[in-house]
This record gives structure tokens, sequence and C-alpha cells, in this order.
């Protein structure tokens, strides 16, 4: 285990470095979950006469202690989540001793500029404004890439998916519904290029689901729970699919050529109605390629959450099954940890 030399004052930290030895520690302590270490600080403090209600501390606060880049960790909470690893009470004080001596290295840093007078330092607060505003169109356009990356790959591999709505979720839930719709319909003027004239028509099918996504995650507060955020995407894949459906039959038969369609094709050989095959058809595969969108852009709202301010996520994060947060940890970890005999050489060099 990571330990401190006889005087923390004596030894440098980092937060990154503590970080790094939690997930050390974690990994050797038999890879526990983040629920599970949540668990046992709730039991502690309990057995120490912190009331039920208030014992359990957000499993996004366990699972940020773990996380590179902090800029403040709290080390009476880094001092729990060692306990509940199995440190002994001597080592808890230790790495609580780490956390205060890289707190003080950090508050200790030189200050990067200093404060401007007058007309300079109005000019300095509208940075922010039009760096925020530069950052946004950066995403839009990504978003746009992210959508016809995908509009292109499905038709070479022959995928009964979609996959042309990733960036419009992503601009619409960290941005707002009508950036989302603007990258739907930027996304399907640039498939004219690609396929034909039928890609424009479904740029309403883009417009629908980025209201919805857009709408659902501000308005009606369908993010703030995993559980909702599921929903949430499978109403985006139902709404989808009806206006899909309604172009589809009304416009092209039924059929543009997608694989997606050999589903339909086999349902009106088992003699359903031609709007109903379609509509089946639709929707099976729409709600699989939301799905996909939908992880897709969780994953995309904690990168760019360094950048823009995403009021649901930490709640969303939070919610999510602990094998989740364990994946979206495990670059970080597995970067840290290359082997088992690495992990041993790091913590007996230190």
């Amino acid at each position: 285990m990571p330990e401190l030399a006889q005087d923390p004052a004596l030894r440098s930290e980092s937060y990154d470095e503590i970080a790094k030895d939690l997930q050390r520690l974690r990994f050797d302590a038999g890879d526990i979950p983040y629920a599970e270490i949540v668990r046992r600080i709730a039991e502690h403090r309990e057995q120490n006469g912190v009331p039920a209600s208030a014992s359990r501390p957000a499993r996004t606060t366990v699972y940020d202690a773990f996380r590179l880049g902090r800029s403040r960790v709290n080390p009476t909470l880094v001092g729990e989540i060692v306990r509940a690893l199995g440190v002994s009470e001597a080592d808890v004080a230790l790495w609580e001793a780490r956390c205060l001596q890289a707190r003080r290295q950090h508050d200790a840093e030189p200050p990067t500029g200093v404060p401007l007078p007058g007309a300079e330092r109005i000019e300095a607060k509208r940075k922010p404004k039009q760096a925020t505003l530069r950052a946004s169109i950066i995403l839009m356009v990504a978003c746009v890439g992210i959508n016809v990356a995908g509009f292109s790959i499905v038709p070479w591999l022959s995928l009964p998916l979609y996959l042309d709505m990733v960036g419009t979720a992503i601009a619409a839930l960290v941005l707002g519904p009508w950036y989302g719709v603007a990258v739907g319909l930027a996304t399907n003027a640039i498939g004219l290029s690609i396929t034909d004239s039928s890609s424009i028509w479904f740029g309403l099918v883009n417009i629908v689901g980025a209201l919805i996504w857009g709408y659902g995650a501000r308005r009606f507060r369908m993010c703030q729970t995993f559980s909702r955020y599921v929903l949430l995407n499978a109403i985006v894949a139902v709404a989808c699919t009806l206006v899909a459906t309604t172009l589809l039959v009304l416009l092209f038969n039924g059929a543009t050529g997608h694989a997606a369609e050999q589903t339909t094709d086999a349902l009106v050989d088992m003699g359903e109605p031609l709007t109903l095959a379609v509509f089946i058809s639709n929707l099976v595969h729409s709600l699989t390629d939301k799905g996909l969108t939908a992880f897709a852009a969780l994953g995309a709202m904690g990168f760019v959450s360094r950048w823009f301010e995403v009021p649901f996520y930490v709640s969303l994060v939070e919610t999510q099954p602990d094998g989740l947060l364990r994946l979206a940890n495990m670059f970080d970890a597995r970067k840290a940890l290359a082997s088992r005999a690495h992990a041993r050489a790091v913590r007996d060099a230190l």
C-alpha cells in the first residue's frame, strides 16, 4: 500500500498521485465496487453515531475521489474510503495527511495572472462568454461530424441501425433543444451528397429527436436519474419511429433501401399490413439505435462537462448502475495499473 515518508511535510504530493494510489489500493483490495465502498462508509459512520439518513455519501462523490484532474480532495472522505478498503487506522491518518499536504502545495502555487484595473478588467470578464460561444460552435461542428460519420458507416457496413443522431443527442442534451435541431438539419443537408434526396425528408426525424431530448432533459427533468434517462431515450425512439413510418409509407412506399428494411420485408411476407410492418421494424431497430445513442451521449457528456455546465450530469451519473461507473473509470485505472507486477513495483518504490 502507498505510504508516506516519516514526515508528510517533507514529501511532495499531488491530487493525481493520491487518485492513482487510490485506484491501485482499490484493485489490490479485489476491485471493490463503488457501491460497496459507499455501503461500508455508511456502516462505519452509523457505528460512530451518525444517523442512517445522513450516513450514506453520494456514490459520485466517492467515485470522483478516484478521478484524475481534481483541484480539491476532502481528506476526511479519502480516509473513510481507504478505511473501507481495509487499511489500518494508522494508515488512514497517513492518507489524510497526504491530502492535507497536497492541499498546502496546491494553495501555495503562484497565481497565473494578476487583477486588471479599469477597462482591462471589464474586457477580461467578457472573455469567458466569447470562449463559451466558440466552444459551443466547436461542439456543434463535432456533433455534425459524429452524425455524418454514423450516417456514412451504416450503408458501408450494411448495419440494421441508423447511428445518425448521436451528435444530435449530445448537442440537445448539453447545449439545448434548438442546438440539437441545428445539428440534425445540418446532418441531413450533408446527407444529400452521400445518399439521395430522401435524406432531407428524414431531417424531420432529427428535429423531433432533438426537441424531445432537449426539452425532456431541461423542462421535464427526464435526466435526473438514470432510469428516467433510459425512458427519455425510449420516448425518442417511439416518436422518431412514428415520424419515420409516416414518411416511409407516404413518400417511399415503405422502403428506401436501408438494411433494417429486411425486417419489414419479412413481416410483409408473413401477411402483416405494410404500415404495421414498417412501424414494427422501425421501432425494433430504433429502440436499439437510441439505446446505443444514449450511452454514447452519456460518455460524451462526461467528456465535455469540463467545458460546459451540464446541470443534470452529476445526478445522472450517481444513479447509473455501478458497473457503468467502473467502466467509465477503467481507462484511468488501467493506465495506472498496467499490471499487478507494475503496481507492486510502484508501491515498493513509494
